[in-house]
């Protein structure tokens, strides 16, 4: 089975489509970004796969890694949305709640 989610970055104009699968391991989680951003594009050619280690913490994570991360913008939700896609895939967190709740997950940029 396989879990989509959509990452939608108004801030910048940008999309992404993130698609996890857990492998009969158990252990890894194979990564899928299609972008309309070039340099998610590039990321998700470094990062194809992840392991349960990396999703559970930041430090160490591929995911956070600044190699694999290179180009990316530091406010982009893209490598936090992949931290949720894999733990969706792995069974870390309810995708009926997340389904559910999903619309009010948001980043609200007030005025002064």
């Amino acid at each position: 089975m396989t879990t989509v989610i959509t990452v939608n970055m108004r801030v910048c104009s940008k999309t992404a489509r993130i698609t996890a699968e857990l492998q009969p391991d158990g252990e890894t989680v194979t990564i899928h970004i299609a972008s309309d951003c070039e340099h998610l594009r590039e990321y998700a050619q470094r990062l194809t796969e992840v392991s349960t280690a990396d999703i559970l913490s930041v430090s160490g994570s591929r995911i956070e890694d600044p190699e694999i991360r290179k180009g990316v913008s530091p406010t982009c939700l893209v490598p936090t949305a992949v931290f949720n896609v894999a733990w969706l895939e792995s069974g870390m967190m309810s995708k009926r709640l997340a389904q559910e709740t999903a619309k009010e997950n948001s980043i609200v940029f007030d005025k002064d």
